[in-house]
């Protein structure tokens, strides 16, 4: 795209310096059609990258507005899998907040990469997570709102980072909070399909006063072998528990609301209502 761009911007330079340089009236008639010609191509170029960079060019102006002021951000870098079994989504439990939510957590902080975070970006841990326990190293920190959009690059990339998704499966079904739900000899690994991810705009931290903050969310859909579905049906089965529960797109929906019943019948957590549908809304 800025290819294109520049490639336009050089044609229309071009096309000046011929209509200013040469003479003949039929040539500068001739070059002031190519010259609206590339203006027009120009300008349809510039709306597309405008379009399609809308939420990053955004993020930038209000990152640098943030900057002036000195303030930091708060970056949350999660995953989430969205595990399907006939119309039901499995969700666990976050034992911190007490909701209901998909499976996944956040990216853990390698010794390698909290030294880059620091040289790199001047990040600083997020002082409301434990140092210690199963939040231990949380990818959960605040950075300089001008090193923001610089981080966002860095982070995607993938490089000198955890990058597996196996962790947070394995923690949470697999090995459990002292309840196992799958079986290791039939989940010995898993497959699954990457979908995109969800990153909601710079806005304020609920309850944190003058904090702001952007969360990422990396979405997958499990792709069970034969066995692993067979297991995973039998789960569904045993119908919901105060640790697990099975839900419909409509409840996840409506955050756990049962319109029919006129019920709440438990919290479902915003992240994953935005998971469900691949988008950041405000409730």
């Amino acid at each position: 795209m800025i290819r294109r761009i520049f490639q336009a911007l050089i044609a229309i330079g071009v096309i000046i310096f011929g209509y200013t340089k040469l003479s003949g009236s039929n040539f500068q008639k001739e070059v002031i059609w190519y010259g609206i010609a590339g203006l027009l191509v120009l300008l349809e170029l510039l709306g597309e990258y405008i379009y399609t960079n809308r939420k990053r060019l955004w993020m930038s102006i209000f990152s640098k507005y943030l900057a002036i002021r000195g303030k930091n951000i708060r970056f949350s870098m999660s995953y989430l899998y969205r595990i399907k079994v006939e119309d039901k989504y499995l969700l666990v439990k976050n034992n911190n907040y007490g909701h209901f939510q998909l499976v996944g957590g956040k990216y853990k902080i390698l010794e390698d990469t909290r030294s880059k975070l620091k040289t790199d970006f001047d990040a600083m841990d997020d002082p409301k997570l434990p140092n210690s326990g199963i939040m231990k190293d949380d990818f959960a920190l605040f950075i300089p709102a001008k090193n923001a959009i610089k981080f966002l690059d860095w982070f995607n990339k993938g490089v000198d980072r955890e990058v597996s998704h196996w962790r947070e499966f394995y923690e949470e079904l697999i090995i459990g909070d002292g309840e196992s739900f799958l079986s290791k000899e039939v989940f010995p690994y898993v497959n699954y399909n990457f979908r995109g991810k969800v990153l909601t705009p710079i806005k304020r931290t609920p309850g944190w006063g003058d904090c702001y903050e952007i969360l990422q969310y990396d979405i997958l859909d499990l792709v069970p072998t034969p066995e692993q579905r067979q297991e995973l049906k039998s789960l569904l089965k045993k119908g919901d528990s105060s640790k697990i529960k099975w839900a419909s797109s409509n409840l996840i929906d409506s955050l756990g609301h049962n319109p029919t019943e006129k019920v709440k019948e438990y919290d479902i957590g915003q992240h994953t209502k935005w998971a469900l549908n691949m988008r950041w809304s405000k409730v």
